[in-house]
């Protein structure tokens, strides 16, 4: 597409995007990208200051209107006081999601109108979903600064984009549209593929959705997005280049990220996000991390009921600093990573989140007992051509089932070769079990691929133990 159309283009799908926010009562979040993106910039000193400044309204807002808080506090001495700090967070009890379903109209704010809030669910990738409470102006807040973190990794209102996604409530409807929704699909500016089935019609039917739309963008889960480029460069069809591609929802492996960039050209850039949460971080050009949004998420990494420094694995805890209709305070994510101990190199004073590594169920347990991270069997095989796609689920602690696609016959030296590789990360005590399948499915609910599944108990945490008040 020439350059002058391509412009011209792009401009009228803005104007169509803006008319498409007014219409679904997000026309306001203009400010908030604009808000994102001075934070961004912020020396350290004033960034703490103002989160500090943000903490301190969120625990008072949420003692003061949210009945479950104001009773759980309480009950270890703790007020709310204009010195609340960021250390002092640290003693308040974790919330999770057990305690929102059962007690999700405790958590809600008496100060919001039940038209002032917006219902969402959870994903439910690894088991029920949750729903959970936005105020209206939280959410125009989370897509306002997520325009700011998009527009970094290069991509603004009215790009094109390819969107290769699996919930299902996200997609559009099957069938002819009417004008409503033929509107809706050009102001949006993009091709959404669904990746819940990624069987090879359905990929030769992308490919040529793809090609007419000529996308700047490709976005989606990174197993999808690999499964799609794969199709494409095996069978010899035309490329789809791309200036940037973005990848969020599963953990993005450094051969993944390769493979992206070589099959269709962009720049890839990672991104953690939930439903709960927004975007919580992103990558910059220097790729050494995800930047937190931390004017939006406090982040605080856990272990065994306790804060951890930087450096120490732990899991993901996020204080929810926008959402006045259900506070969510300490709010516990499943997921783990670390936080760097220093800062970027690009300068910016946002912290970094780095070794995302899936979720504490992607854990496998050793006969001992202890812990291997699922991360660290997901790279394995990478050496072995015919293994095409791979996922382990433990039963019982001493047995360990390999799932694997393949495009050749596994002999008895490649599976020989597997066990090996596997018995190096999780011991020689464990029984493991080859088992060539046709395909691995997604999960039904959202698309995503789950390359470690953990059926075992896992032990909780010990609970904060109460404070006296003079401690707080």
């Amino acid at each position: 597409m020439p350059g002058v159309i391509k412009r011209i283009d792009r401009l009228l799908r803005a104007f169509a995007h803006d008319i498409l926010d007014r219409r679904d009562g997000i026309s306001g979040w203009k400010p908030h990208r604009a808000a994102f993106l001075a934070s961004a910039r912020k020396d350290a000193r004033t960034l703490w200051r103002d989160v500090q400044a943000r903490l301190r309204r969120i625990i008072a807002h949420a003692y003061e209107t949210s009945p479950y808080y104001r009773e759980q506090w309480r009950a270890i001495g703790f007020v709310p006081s204009p010195d609340f700090g960021l250390e002092d967070l640290q003693h308040l009890p974790f919330l999770t999601k057990d305690i929102i379903r059962e007690r999700k109209s405790e958590l809600v704010s008496g100060r919001f109108r039940p038209e002032e809030l917006d219902l969402s669910y959870t994903g439910g990738t690894t088991g029920a979903q949750t729903s959970f409470y936005l105020d209206h102006a939280c959410t125009v807040s989370r897509v306002g600064r997520q325009w700011g973190i998009l527009e970094l990794c290069g991509y603004r209102p009215g790009m094109r984009r390819g969107l290769v996604w699996g919930v299902h409530s996200d997609l559009p409807p099957d069938g002819a549209r009417s004008l409503k929704q033929r509107f809706r699909h050009y102001a949006s500016s993009q091709e959404v593929l669904c990746c819940t089935v990624m069987n090879e019609p359905a990929m030769a039917e992308y490919h040529g959705r793809l090609r007419r739309l000529r996308p700047d963008v490709l976005y989606g889960y990174p197993s999808a997005l690999v499964e799609l480029g794969r199709f494409i460069s095996e069978r010899g069809l035309q490329p789809i280049r791309v200036d940037t591609i973005i990848t969020t929802a599963e953990r993005l492996t450094p051969a993944q990220r390769q493979f992206l960039q070589d099959v269709f050209g962009g720049e890839v850039f990672n991104l953690y996000c939930t439903r709960e949460y927004g975007c919580i971080g992103f990558e910059c050009n220097r790729h050494q991390g995800l930047h937190i949004d931390t004017e939006s998420v406090l982040v605080e990494i856990t272990r065994d009921g306790r804060r951890v420094g930087p450096g120490e694995p732990g899991e993901i805890t996020i204080t929810d600093l926008c959402n006045y209709g259900m506070p969510f305070i300490r709010s516990r994510t499943g997921d783990m990573g670390a936080l760097a101990a220093e800062p970027c190199a690009c300068g910016s004073a946002l912290p970094l989140l780095q070794g995302l590594d899936g979720r504490e169920t992607d854990m496998i347990y050793r006969p001992d007992g202890s812990r291997v991270a699922g991360l660290m069997l997901t790279d394995l095989f990478m050496d072995m051509p015919p293994i095409r796609q791979v996922q382990f689920v433990q039963e019982k602690l001493d047995e360990l089932d390999v799932l694997v696609v393949a495009t050749a016959e596994l002999t008895p030296e490649v599976r020989e070769e597997a066990i090996r590789q596997v018995r190096e990360i999780v011991g020689e005590e464990m029984t493991v079990r080859i088992r060539r399948v046709a395909e691995i499915p997604r999960n039904e609910r959202s698309g995503k691929y789950r390359e470690v599944i953990c059926k075992l108990p896992r032990p909780e945490p010990p609970r904060n133990e109460p404070l006296q008040p003079s401690e707080m």
